[in-house]
Parts: C-alpha cells; sequence; structure tokens
C-alpha cells in the first residue's frame, strides 16, 4: 500500500515546525493547495464565534495564521512523532505556553497527488 512518500513528510515537519516557532505565515503557508480546508477548535478561540469551526481557502487560512501568530507571541512548538497514512500524515507536538505550561496537539494533514495540502485537522 502507497504512503506519503518521505520527502513530503520531512517538507511538512519542516514548515510546520520551522514556521510556527520563527513565526513565519509564509513558511507556514507554503505546502498548503489553494483549496485548502482548516478545522480546529482553536478558530472559534481565535474568532471569537463559537460556531466557526472551519476555515476555506488558501487565503483565507493565511489571514487566519497570521493573526493567530500575533495573538500567541512566545509559544513554542516540538514535534515529538509523525504517523504517515496513504494519503495523510499526523503531526504530534508539544506546545509550550509563555508562562511555562506544556500542552499536547497533533494535527492532521491530508494531501494531494502533488504533495500539497488539502485538508488540516487540528486537535488539542
Amino acid at each position: 500500500m502507497p504512503v506519503v512518500d518521505d520527502s513530503t513528510v520531512q517538507r511538512l515537519q519542516r514548515h510546520w515546525e520551522d514556521g510556527w516557532n520563527q513565526g513565519d505565515v509564509d513558511t507556514i503557508m507554503a505546502p498548503f493547495a489553494a483549496d485548502v480546508v482548516f478545522a480546529s477548535p482553536g478558530i472559534a478561540l481565535m474568532t471569537g464565534d463559537p460556531s466557526r469551526t472551519t476555515i476555506e481557502g488558501r487565503d483565507a487560512l493565511r489571514s487566519y495564521i497570521d493573526g493567530a501568530l500575533r495573538k500567541t507571541r512566545g509559544v513554542r512548538y516540538t514535534l515529538t512523532a509523525t504517523h504517515v497514512g496513504t494519503d495523510s500524515l499526523v503531526l504530534m507536538y508539544s506546545c509550550g505556553l509563555p508562562d511555562g505550561e506544556q500542552r499536547l496537539g497533533a494535527d492532521l494533514m491530508r494531501v494531494d497527488g502533488t504533495g500539497k495540502v488539502i485538508e488540516w485537522r487540528c486537535h488539542f
């Protein structure tokens, strides 16, 4: 059974961890397809709209991430494991908050045939 290739996995790991830790929206956004769909419990927290759980499209996602980076300065992410599937991978991580608290999370990313992320689901 074919799985997501190693170069795609390594690229997504690098963009995810480097992008968030460097506060670089361009690095974070590089692997996303134009029609990406993002789902996260954090969307409601960041937007203040409890009914909002998804963001559709690269431009809307970029705007959301830019705002999230401004609101979460000082947060450090460390990838702890990666699980690879046939058309997706799960990045597991710890999140170090500025007050020292540590939280765990896992992000599922589904990719298309070119290795672009078409669906991103955040869990924490």
